[in-house]
């Protein structure tokens, strides 16, 4: 249940936790607070009745409390009854000074007479069925310390659609001042002969960088992933909030009552329970920070390339159908595929929206609500990019002249944008991707904030779109790929320490850092990779427990020195079952080199150009990627002779045959699993979406946090999934 306006963001984005590998220990819960309902009256010691339809905001009146809820809340609509704590909607006409009004119904909140930071919060409720009511147990700040809403939070514990006997939701919202806000939402479906019209206890446990939702004591949902542009990680959720229970009628979330629905409606409420972890010992809430104090110039990515250089084609186009002779649906940002599209409006009703079709080998998009900013509607491709200068070209016109924007998202160049007139024109633009890696290319379809208003519906259409390398008179501008000749040498010792397991006797994690380091996603998401690491004759032997579903989820690296140069990276490898295994330099922009790994002990190799030097980590990727064949689970990958060597051209002649030939690597999705970015102390860390830095002490490896649809947007507004 949000406070005012409703949300503007969306993103999909794995959580990283905010502190991993510590021995959890059981929280001590002691209560602080209940209302177990007794009597036959409300106790208002402990709640407040709130009244009316909507609320100020400064000088305005906003109506429907944000979001076109149609009640007017009426002490006559709480009571308490037989034990329970008793909100009742009813469908009869009121008025007040604002307007008038067809529901009445019930809200209490606890603001100013209780309010707590951190603990476990809960509440035995029966809700009412029915098409058009929204019932939710909710949490707000108690002194908004990073700013208006939703710059300082909302925890939803619990809200559900009428209409949904078998769901509930929940969700956090958070990140700036509406409408750059976001929220992160999750649901819970109930098992088979279980009700929302039943009593349920609906709970959260609350800890700093981590809250957990439970319906009838079953974890369902984990965030940890949140922040505020006003405050450090883990705000806004490190202050005092306050409960609120409500019934609200109509709205955005479960849509307005209709024929079905029965009046009156009734939420019932057991208890309501409050406990703190007496062994706990939490820090202080931080404190409010202006973001437009000392600001630095804002990075908008690379300059510009220079346009009037002799570029030529040298490369293939990078785009897949880019003529749309072949394309006939269209993935999301639930599922991929070749052409991916994404409407605001799926998320947020007043968000931008377009229908998207082929007609006659042309893209073309039917924009129906144009938003409030140019990323809510949006066409895009994944595409694996080497590094090296780039033309992007593509036929557009439009039915209203208008401004629309490209982005290669990931790659960091800046936000290209384009005056689209009526007829079909050829645009261009050269794109410099520094390093290699699997980025999406982005036509944000959207309203910029600071467009003209246009009368929808219009169509966009589009064709030819190409991305293809270019080179000054030819020459690439790309780092020289080492895999292109087999005249190397060995020139150098092996960098990598204890390659062949005879010292090792334990491994480090990503918060303490030994010769071999291991990662398991498993430890923090519970259907993620997983993996137990020996050594046995001294061979590294890892057991794959759980693949997960991305090849990053089981990780064996170590931290190493790479001076800049030729390398060849070589290992002994066999799989029980036969598999890909990717292996990265990770921070070193080399890209991810994939291997396929048989059952026989072999050894495999690639050549790596470092052409900057630095502490970087060598790391097998033992995971499952997304388009690897799914195997039976447990199985067992051994590991030997693992080295990292300088090389130099050599000789034709001179070269000694191996009694068996290596088995290459090709380079595959490079950059994809090192989205790391170094500090000026040389340290390796990754920035989540929302700012908060986790230090990659053993070159643990993690995704990038990616914009809604791949997408982009302002610095200023983190995202979340949308409710």
């Amino acid at each position: 249940m949000k406070k005012t306006m409703v949300s503007t963001l969306f993103i999909s984005a794995l959580a990283v936790p905010a502190a991993a590998g510590a021995e959890e220990q059981e929280p001590n819960w002691q209560m602080t607070w209940q209302d177990e309902f007794e009597g036959e009256e409300l106790d208002t010691s402990k709640w407040r009745i709130d009244n009316g339809n909507g609320f100020y905001d400064g000088d305005e009146w906003v109506e429907g409390w944000g979001n076109n809820e149609l009640q007017s809340y009426q002490e006559d609509n709480v009571k308490v009854q037989d034990g329970k704590l008793i909100l009742e909607a009813r469908e009869e006409s009121v008025s007040d000074e604002e307007g008038d009004y067809e529901y009445t119904s019930g809200k209490v909140l606890t603001d100013e007479l209780f309010s707590q930071a951190y603990g476990r919060f809960e509440a035995s409720m029966k809700l009412p069925e029915g098409q058009g009511y929204w019932p939710a147990f909710w949490m707000m700040p108690e002194d908004d310390i990073y700013g208006g809403w939703a710059a300082s939070g909302e925890i939803d514990i619990m809200e559900n659609r009428g209409s949904e006997t078998d769901k509930v939701g929940a969700a956090i919202h958070y990140g700036d001042l509406w409408p750059a806000n976001t929220y992160s939402e999750e649901s819970y479906q109930f098992p088979e002969g279980q009700s929302t019209t039943d009593f349920n206890e609906y709970a959260i446990e609350w800890e700093p960088g981590e809250i957990r939702w439970y319906v009838n004591d079953e974890l369902y949902s984990t965030k940890t992933e949140w922040g505020t542009k006003y405050g450090e990680y883990p705000a806004p959720f490190d202050q005092e909030f306050h409960m609120i229970l409500n019934l609200a009628v109509g709205g955005w979330y479960g849509g307005e009552p209709d024929e079905t629905t029965e009046f009156p409606g009734q939420v019932e409420v057991d208890y309501v329970r409050v406990y703190e972890d007496a062994d706990a010992e939490h820090p202080p809430p931080g404190e409010w920070i202006d973001p437009d104090e000392n600001d630095q110039p804002e990075d908008d990515g690379p300059a510009p390339v220079d346009e009037t250089k002799n570029w030529q084609e040298i490369g293939e186009n990078l785009i897949e159908d880019g003529t749309f002779d072949e394309t006939t649906e269209f993935g999301d940002e639930n599922d991929s595929l070749v052409w991916n599209v994404f409407n605001m409006a799926d998320h947020d009703p007043n968000g931008g929206t377009a229908e998207f079709s082929i007609t006659d080998n042309e893209l073309q998009a039917a924009v129906n609500q144009v938003g409030w900013d140019w990323y809510h509607i949006q066409l895009m491709q994944d595409v694996s990019v080497p590094a090296g200068t780039y033309k992007l070209e593509f036929d557009m016109r439009s039915d209203e002249a208008r401004t629309i924007r490209t982005e290669l998202t990931g790659a960091g160049y800046r936000l290209q944008e384009f005056e689209v007139g009526e007829e079909m024109e050829t645009y261009e633009t050269y794109i410099e991707a520094s390093e290699p890696g699997d980025y999406s290319l982005l036509f944000g379809l959207g309203k910029g904030i600071d467009d003209p208003e246009m009368e929808v519906p219009y169509n966009i259409h589009l064709d030819n779109v190409r991305l293809v390398e270019v080179g000054v008179d030819g020459e690439s501008t790309g780092p020289e790929d080492p895999n292109e000749s087999d005249n190397w040498v060995e020139a150098g010792e092996n960098l990598i320490e204890d390659g062949t397991f005879v010292e090792t006797t334990e491994f480090g994690d990503e918060n303490d850092s030994l010769v071999w380091n291991v990662f398991n996603m498993g430890e923090f998401e519970q259907n993620a990779g997983s993996a137990d690491f020996s050594i046995v004759d001294n061979e590294l032997q890892a057991v794959i427990n759980q693949v997960g579903w991305e090849w990053w989820h089981i990780q064996f690296m170590q931290d190493v020195m790479v001076p800049e140069g030729i390398y060849k990276v070589a290992f002994d490898m066999r799989s029980e079952e036969e598999r890909n295994v990717s292996v990265e330099l990770a921070g070193s922009g080399t890209g991810i080199h994939a291997f396929d790994v048989g059952n026989e002990m072999r050894t495999y190799e690639t050549y790596i150009n470092v052409t900057n030097p630095g502490e970087f980590n060598l790391m097998f990727g033992l995971g499952r990627d997304g388009d690897d064949p799914e195997l039976d689970v447990p199985y067992t990958v051994h590991l030997d002779n693992v080295r990292l060597v300088a090389v130099e051209q050599g000789e034709e002649d001179g070269q000694e045959e191996d009694a068996e030939e290596p088995v290459s690597g090709k380079p595959s999705h490079p950059g994809k699993g090192a989205p790391f970015s170094v500090d000026e102390d040389g340290s390796l860390y990754l920035e989540t979406g929302n700012g908060k830095r986790i230090d990659i002490p053993a070159g643990k490896g993690s995704p990038h946090t990616e914009h809604p649809g791949k997408g982009s947007k302002p610095d200023n507004a983190d995202r979340g999934n949308n409710r």
